[in-house]
C-alpha cells in the first residue's frame, strides 16, 4: 500500500527506518563505550559495503533468472509446426 505522502511503500519506510534506528543504535554505544571514531568508521562503511554486495549478488540472480525465464519461453516453449495431414 503506497501511501501519497512520502511516495514510499510502507515495507521501503520499515526498512529505512530499522536502519537509522540501527545506526542511532551503533553510535549510541560507541559514544558510550568511548570507542574510536575510526572503527566505527571503518565499521559503518564495512556494513554499507557487505548490503550492496548483497544487493548486487541479488540483482545478478533476478537477472539471471529473467533470462532464463525469456530464453526458456523463446526457444523452448515454441510450439511444434504441425505437419499438414493429407487427405487420404
Amino acid at each position: 500500500m503506497k501511501f501519497p505522502r512520502l511516495k514510499m511503500r510502507k515495507s521501503t519506510r520499515s526498512t529505512l527506518s530499522g536502519l537509522a534506528i540501527g545506526a542511532a543504535s551503533l553510535y549510541a554505544l560507541a559514544t558510550a563505550y568511548a570507542e574510536a571514531r575510526d572503527n566505527l568508521l571503518r565499521f559503518f562503511i564495512s556494513c554499507i559495503l557487505l548490503v550492496l554486495l548483497v544487493m548486487v549478488f541479488a540483482l545478478i540472480v533476478v537477472a539471471l533468472v529473467n533470462a532464463g525465464r525469456y530464453v526458456w519461453r523463446r526457444f523452448v516453449s515454441r510450439e511444434l509446426p504441425e505437419e499438414e495431414h493429407t487427405k487420404e
